[in-house]
Order: structure tokens, then C-alpha cells, then sequence
């Protein structure tokens, strides 16, 4: 057992989860926080009556920036899929999570001490260790903090010690706005994944035919950049609506009613500049942060952040 004491690491994504991995199985003893209901960070689903649809990742692939951990997020990958939890979808040359995407990470997160609803708005450092503030938070003492949170929320919880924020503040997020549409027939395009460059919606993608999904015709739509920003603080019926008419007008449909439609705007949903390295590190705090952003803005870049990190703590 590698003898660096008790580890709260905060963001169950696919970061956090990879971290928490590598050191529960070196045997260090560690527990994780989400304030989300479920597992994922942005490899997320919804989940509704109509049928289930993934507003997040779209899907993940084997080559990540994080050298040399492209190997074993390959494999991660390839025992996921033998586990049931993953299946490879041609459209997208890449993984899937099954039944959805935040299935991923479920081998990742197996017997795992995990917190959901757990929100934490702050730390507090003292010569006993680190203690969690917030909603939902126990009233103990940790050796290790691990920070596996998109960059602006890293930056807040580090105020207090502004030479961590420091070593992270070069990274960039941007935001995303997605919609999510449900329709009673089918719509009238061949392809099932259509990237579309210079238009108000970058990526449009047919939900219901990934592998192993069930329901109606469901379509998530991903703004592009400039839409999102210049649509920022809209409320989500009204950025819903909007970014479906700009995909009916985009990709020359005619206006179909939807059964549904709802939006989600992701915060930080992209890694505008990412921060050049695995992760950021005080050794004398005992304080860490990890992410997708250290590295790039994919799934793999979180896995190899998250598992750089954990090799790092094991090498003390």
C-alpha cells in the first residue's frame, strides 16, 4: 500500500475518476465529490421519458495528447467495451458509452468511495490536513486534495493561495450551448454525425442511432463558438429554440415540431487554451489539479491527465 495517507479528490469526470483509480488500486485510500446526480463530468446523459440522449461528449477516441497515455486509455477503452459499458460507432470513429455516455466511465469508478450531491465551495488548510466547506460535505480531515474541475471553478477554490492559481491561470474555457430535440419521425438527412464549419451549429449529431440506444428520433445540437458567445445569458427554452431554427435553416430542412426540445449551456464545455502540461501540482500544500484543459479537450486528455497525476502522487 503506498503510504501518502487519505485523498478527497473533487469532480467525478473522467479526470477525477482516472486519478481516483490509479491510487485506490496502489491502494491508497481516496474518496470523491461530485455536486452533479450522476458520474461523468461532460460525458453526460440525459435521461427522459422520450429516450435517453448523450448532451455532452459525443464520443471518444484512442488518441489523446497526453503521451504516453494513449496506450492506456486505448486499452481502458477495449476493457470498457468487453465490460459491456462501451461499443465502437463507425459514424464517429470512435466509443460510445452504453446504454449511455456516462456508461464509460462506470469501470473506472468500480468500488470506488464516490459522493454525488456534493457541492464544494471551498477548503480549508490547517496543520490536521485539508477539510471540504460546502453542501453535503463530511467534517474530516484529508492528507491530499485533488482538484479534477474545469479551470474557472479550480481558480476559485485556489483564491486563497494565489500561487496555485498562478500555475493554472494561462489555461482558457469557453462555453458551449446544446440543444436537445426530440422528434415523432425521422428527419430527413443520410448522415447521422454532420460537423458543420462557419455555421451557428457546429456539430449536429442523430442520438438515436448510436449503438444500443432506444426511443424516438432524438438530435443533439452543439452551437458553435460565436453563437454561443453572442447567446450567452439566454435562458435555456429560448437558446433551445433558437439553435433548432438555426439547424433547420443551416442544414436547408424544413421546420419539423419537435415532440421536445430543451437546452443545456455548458460553462465550460471547451478548452479554449489548454495549460501545457498533465497537471499542476504544490507538494508542500499537498494540493493538486487535474483535467481535460491541462492537456487538450478530450477524453483521453482527461484520462491521461487524471492518471499523470495519480503516478505523480505515488512517487512521493
Amino acid at each position: 500500500m503506498a503510504d501518502i495517507g487519505t485523498v478527497a479528490i473533487i469532480g467525478a469526470g473522467i479526470a477525477g475518476l482516472a486519478c481516483a483509480r490509479g491510487l485506490a488500486d496502489a491502494g491508497v485510500a481516496t474518496v470523491v465529490f461530485d455536486k452533479s446526480r450522476g458520474l461523468g463530468g461532460r460525458m453526460s446523459t440525459r435521461r427522459s421519458t422520450l429516450g435517453a440522449v448523450d448532451h455532452g461528449a459525443v464520443a471518444v477516441t484512442a488518441q489523446p495528447a497526453a503521451a504516453p497515455y494513449g496506450d492506456t486509455f486505448a486499452a481502458y477503452l477495449a476493457e470498457a467495451s468487453r465490460q459491456g459499458a462501451a461499443s465502437f460507432w463507425p459514424v464517429a470513429q470512435g466509443w460510445v458509452g452504453l446504454p449511455g455516455m456516462s456508461g464509460l466511465v462506470q469501470p473506472l469508478a468500480r468500488g470506488l468511495t464516490v459522493s454525488l450531491g456534493c457541492e464544494v465551495t471551498g477548503l480549508h488548510h490547517s496543520a490536521m490536513g485539508w477539510r471540504l466547506q460546502g453542501n453535503a460535505v463530511p467534517d474530516v480531515a484529508f492528507d491530499h486534495v485533488v482538484l479534477a474541475i474545469p479551470q474557472p471553478q479550480a481558480m476559485a477554490l485556489l483564491a486563497p493561495w494565489p500561487a496555485m492559481q498562478h500555475q493554472i491561470a494561462s489555461a482558457r474555457m469557453q462555453a458551449v450551448w446544446t440543444a436537445l430535440a426530440w422528434f415523432d419521425q425521422r428527419l430527413p438527412l443520410t448522415a447521422d454525425l454532420i460537423r458543420h464549419d462557419g455555421g451557428r451549429v457546429a456539430q449536429a449529431i442523430r442520438n438515436s442511432a448510436k449503438p444500443s440506444r432506444n426511443g424516438a428520433e432524438a438530435w443533439v445540437l452543439h452551437a458553435a463558438s460565436p453563437w454561443t458567445n453572442a447567446n450567452l445569458e439566454l435562458d435555456k427554452p429560448a437558446a433551445a429554440a433558437l439553435l433548432l431554427a438555426a439547424f433547420f435553416a443551416d442544414f436547408g430542412l424544413r421546420p419539423t415540431p419537435p415532440l421536445s426540445v430543451e437546452g443545456h449551456r455548458w460553462r465550460f464545455g471547451l478548452t479554449a487554451q489548454p495549460l501545457g502540461r498533465a497537471f499542476a501540482r504544490d507538494a508542500d500544500l499537498q494540493l493538486s489539479v487535474c483535467g481535460d484543459w491541462c492537456l487538450g479537450d478530450n477524453a483521453g486528455d482527461a484520462f491521461g491527465s487524471g492518471t499523470a497525476l495519480a503516478a505523480a502522487l505515488l512517487a512521493l
